[in-house]
């Protein structure tokens, strides 16, 4: 069985020698012998003249008004506002957004009441009405028993800002109106 095998491997090898050798050189295929070419004659050029008057009545001029500028973007960058143009430093107060805070306790002195609010790194602030608070610059606007009023202008899609108004309240969570 190992013989057959053997011959049949030989024979495979040595096949393609003998058979591979044709004298002829193979023709490639889509080319074929030189034919003469047909001598074209050139035909004499007709030029035809438009008169002047034709040309000035169907000239078109372009007409802006009503339309947007076309190399004008569609849409508009706004500029950020830059927080270091204000000139004082960011308090760690603005570096969390208003609604993380949690309302720990309210104090009063008289008619004046001061909240405790714990920030999300767990340090606590205390802070009056009209402090700054929050990544948007909220502004606290009522401080109550029980709850602590934050009012934030935030920008919307189309570039307008529209208040937001936040609520903490006192063992309860927040609540956003």
């Amino acid at each position: 069985m190992k013989k057959l095998f053997l011959i049949m491997v030989v024979i495979l090898f040595i096949f393609p020698v003998f058979t591979g050798c044709k004298k002829k050189a193979p023709v490639k295929p889509g080319t074929k012998a030189a034919a003469p070419k047909a001598v074209v004659k050139p035909e004499p050029k007709v030029i035809l003249e438009v008169p002047a008057e034709e040309e000035k009545g169907k000239k078109y001029i372009y007409d802006p008004a009503g339309r947007r500028d076309p190399f004008v973007a569609l849409v508009q960058a706004v500029p950020k506002k830059n927080r270091a143009k204000r000139g004082a430093a960011l308090s760690p107060l603005e570096n969390y957004a208003a609604a993380d805070f949690r309302l720990i306790a309210v104090a009063s002195k008289g008619q004046v009441y001061t909240a405790l609010l714990l920030a999300p790194d767990n340090k606590s602030y205390t802070v009056k009405e009209g402090a700054v608070l929050g990544l948007n610059e909220g502004k606290v606007k009522e401080i109550d028993l029980t709850k602590l009023v934050i009012e934030e202008y935030i920008q919307d899609y189309k570039g307008e800002l529209k208040p937001k108004k936040i609520v903490l309240e006192l063992r309860k969570g927040e609540v956003e109106e």
